[in-house]
């Protein structure tokens, strides 16, 4: 027997995966991967750690992680890289069950001695960038000046940071640092691209009304079908209480028409020995 609530748990089981298809098909869920510390390139044997985010399937929380287009042997979402190696470096991403693949992070290991760290190589127009040059093994560098396609904007004696705090089209460009330690050190050049932002375009705004059309008219379907299926079962349980009903009734009158022969066939022995006794008197 079908049980009307197991029937709407299966219905509703399959119509909220098919909701979830249809949004991710109409606004696909990019996995996202962060770093900590919250640079793109460190130097050889520092630590990193690549975090990565995303939708996940109901009591499934792996995650697939990939290093130049080849599957990384971890299933988590958190990747540790405890002493960086120069062949570690390259293009990772991550995806987790419910995301498509991350937008790639470019990790580069190195071996010099000062290190121009940005937190990301691509920006939005509006968004931060901060410049840290870096000396190996944390040692202490000073009279820093930071360039942008080889000239100079920014010197600072003792900070070896510098954010600029919103940033447009004309901050595109190959940014290095150089700064004083035991000796003058100059990084290499790191590009940096700054995109400007743009409207929604139109094939976004049909593909999302779209999918919210497609959505009503699933729920519609599954309110109907559930509530089809409900006068379905009100009916059948009806049709067995009349039956059950009617079935008693028969009953009943069968036996109310045996206890009635039984009475008549009593009466009839009652009378036989009076017949007779009249028969042996005339």
């Amino acid at each position: 027997v079908l049980h009307i609530s197991d029937f709407t748990a299966r219905q509703l089981g399959g119509d909220m995966w098919l909701l979830t298809a249809l949004l991710l098909w109409a606004d696909p869920t990019k996995a996202v991967i962060t770093l900590q510390p919250p640079w793109v390139s460190v130097f050889q044997d520092e630590q990193v750690t690549l975090l990565c985010e995303g939708p996940q399937r109901p009591g499934d929380n792996s995650t697939r992680w990939f290093l130049n287009g080849t599957a990384i042997q971890t299933s988590t979402s958190k990747y540790s890289i405890t002493a960086a190696r120069v062949s570690e470096s390259g293009e990772y991403r991550c995806q987790t069950g419910l995301s498509v693949p991350s937008d790639p992070v470019q990790l580069e290991i190195r071996r010099d001695w000062l290190l121009l760290q940005i937190s990301s190589r691509v920006f939005t127009e509006g968004e931060p960038l901060t410049l840290r040059c870096h000396a190996w093994k944390n040692k202490l560098v000073y009279n820093v000046l930071f360039y942008q396609n080889g000239k100079a904007f920014q010197f600072s004696p003792r900070n070896s940071e510098f954010t600029i705090q919103k940033t447009n089209t004309s901050h595109n460009g190959v940014y290095h640092c150089s700064g004083m330690g035991r000796h003058h050190y100059t990084s290499e050049g790191v590009t940096v691209t700054v995109k400007g932002t743009s409207p929604t375009p139109v094939w976004f705004n049909i593909l999302f009304y779209l999918s919210v059309g497609i959505i009503f008219l699933v729920n519609t379907v599954l309110c109907v079908t559930i509530h089809k299926e409900l006068q379905r079962k009100k009916k059948w349980n009806l049709e067995v209480s009349l039956a059950s009903d009617s079935g008693k009734k028969v009953t009943s009158h069968l036996q109310k028409d045996r206890y009635l022969e039984e009475e008549v066939n009593c009466l009839e022995q009652q009378e036989q020995p009076q017949e007779k006794a009249q028969q042996k008197n005339p």
